[in-house]
This record gives C-alpha cells, structure tokens and sequence, in this order.
C-alpha cells in the first residue's frame, strides 16, 4: 500500500515540468506548468530570513525582495494594496507570472518574496508582465550576485 505522502511526492515531482492536456475544445494543446509545494515559501520564519538576509529589487507593480536559498518563491500583499480581495488578486496574478515564467530563474538558488504594489491588482497584464520579467532578467540573476545597498 502507498502512502498518502508517496502519492504527493509524487504529484509534486509530476507538476513540476509542462504537461500537455486538453483544453475546452479536446485538443490537447494547452501547456499547464506547475507550481510545486516545494518551490513555495511558506513559514512566516522563511519570510523574515528574506527580508533580513536578502536585498531589493523595485519594479513598477512588484517588488522582489532575493537572498541564496533554495529556489523558492513567495508572494505578499500588505493592506496598503487595498481590500482583501484587491490583495488576494494581486497576489494570484504574481503567482501565475512566476508559474508561467519559473524556467527565467536559475534553478535552487535564490529565495525570492515578491511584494505587490498598489497598482498590481489593476495593471494591464502585458504591463505586469513586462515588469516581472524585467526583475527576473536583473543584474542579480544574470551575474549571480547581488549588488548590496550602501
């Protein structure tokens, strides 16, 4: 008999790379990417150790806040976004770019918490996007060090 945390392990490896599945019309063309648990940060004390440790990278909707870690990734939204559900927004947009663009990052790392702005919730896609993908393509993951604040 397998257990339940084989089954998840397994899951987990499973949806970390793209699979192909039918969509709406039953053609298998979609491409759906994963966003395993274990890529996520999750513990208040992961969150702090990137805050403390780590340095800043500002965009115009999003905020990355980076240290060496181990490939994952986390999302907040403070009450200066707005509403509850303004926030719950900004964040599920911040988790689908990184799930969509995942393979930009170099693999294990770097830990990186993005914070969202106020505009987040509300930017045109293609406008959050461009910036999200301007921070992953920063001098911090293209050399493989930060440049430390003053």
């Amino acid at each position: 008999m397998v257990s339940v945390s084989a089954c998840a392990r397994k899951a987990d490896a499973m949806s970390s790379a793209p699979v192909a599945v039918k969509g709406a019309n039953g053609l298998p063309s979609e491409l759906r990417y994963g966003f395993p648990a274990s890529a996520r940060l999750k513990r208040r004390v992961d969150f702090q150790k990137v805050y403390q440790h780590g340095f800043r990278v500002a965009g115009q909707h999003v905020v990355f806040f980076v240290t060496r870690g181990q490939g994952r990734f986390g999302v907040t939204a403070s009450r200066k976004v707005g509403s509850a559900v303004r926030r719950s927004r900004s964040k599920r947009r911040l988790r689908e770019l990184y799930r969509l663009h995942r393979a930009d990052l170099p693999a294990g790392q770097w830990d990186v918490v993005a914070n969202a702005r106020w505009s987040c919730a509300t930017a045109p896609w293609h406008e959050l996007e461009r910036d999200f993908a301007r921070l992953c393509a920063a001098r911090w993951v293209l050399r493989g060090t930060p440049e430390r604040r003053g």
